[in-house]
């Protein structure tokens, strides 16, 4: 299996939620820097100018306490960011782990070869023969037999019914979105 692609996908998910907290980080930053400046302007207006208790004072007053608001709501969110991704990450691997596991064994059960099982695996990933021949560095007509063998083992007739058959299982144990037991839906056929 091309474990290339997992990191990559993962790597990207891990890309974009920390870009948002670089992001709300950048906020906060700003944030910052203009608590500073009312500090100093509020420091400004009470020592020297003697402005304590002034219209402008009291309003400058109000603005730097909403600013120091929302930069401690900003804070408490990236941590609560920060935490929430950690233990996003450690559910998301532990999920596609326990898939992968699952996965591996009805292969197992099927008793496919190692080449077998990692074209079945660029299969469900949805790569294309072409690809699939590639990657391996092989003729496009080998992953082809090897996918037929792939099929006949799984007692499928191609590459839809393969997936549907390793995802059946784990779909019908989904708790209150499967159908009841192991019914299938009701087709529609002709009239005679």
């Amino acid at each position: 299996m091309d474990k290339v692609d997992e990191a990559q996908v993962a790597g990207e998910l891990k890309l974009n939620a920390r870009s948002i907290i670089r992001g709300r980080i950048f906020a906060t930053s700003v944030l910052a820097v203009a608590i500073v400046f009312f500090i100093y302007d509020l420091a400004v207006d009470m020592l020297l100018e003697g402005e304590f208790g002034s219209p402008h004072f009291v309003i400058e007053f109000i603005v730097f306490v909403g600013v120091s608001v929302a930069l401690g709501l900003n804070v408490r969110d990236i941590r609560r960011l920060r935490v929430r991704l950690f233990w996003e990450e450690r559910r998301n691997l532990s999920l596609s782990g326990a898939l992968a596991e699952t996965i591996d064994d009805q292969m197992e059960e099927w008793r496919l070869t190692r080449s077998e099982k990692d074209v079945a695996w660029l299969i469900i990933k949805g790569y294309r023969f072409s690809e699939i021949a590639q990657a391996r560095g092989v003729k496009e007509s080998t992953p082809r037999l090897q996918a037929t063998s792939v099929y006949a083992k799984a007692g499928v007739s191609g590459r839809a019914e393969f997936v549907a058959e390793i995802f059946q299982p784990l779909l019908m144990t989904m708790p209150g979105r499967s159908l009841q037991g192991n019914q299938a839906p009701a087709v529609a056929t002709e009239p005679p």
